[in-house]
């Protein structure tokens, strides 16, 4: 479940020993997040929507090799 603290407020997590961020947490559903709800501590909602990843394009990332650039061989040893 995903939940964000009730404006104004902080609510601790007990599980991770912090307080809850403005944004939100997922948060494993338990009795202590059930009495926060229900005691207006807390809004569950949707958890925000990901980016998506970027994909690399024709240049790529920096000291990365394209698929299409051709291999070194690897030196054998002469036997």
């Amino acid at each position: 479940m995903f939940v964000k603290p009730a404006k104004g407020l902080q609510v601790p997590d007990p599980a991770l020993r912090d307080f809850l961020p403005k944004e939100g947490r997922k948060v494993i559903p338990s009795e202590y997040w059930t009495r926060r709800l229900l005691d207006g501590d807390v809004k569950e909602t949707d958890p925000p929507a990901e980016p998506p990843a970027e994909a690399a394009g024709p240049q790529g990332e920096a000291g990365s090799v394209s698929p299409s650039a051709p291999r070194a061989a690897a030196a054998r040893p002469k036997e």
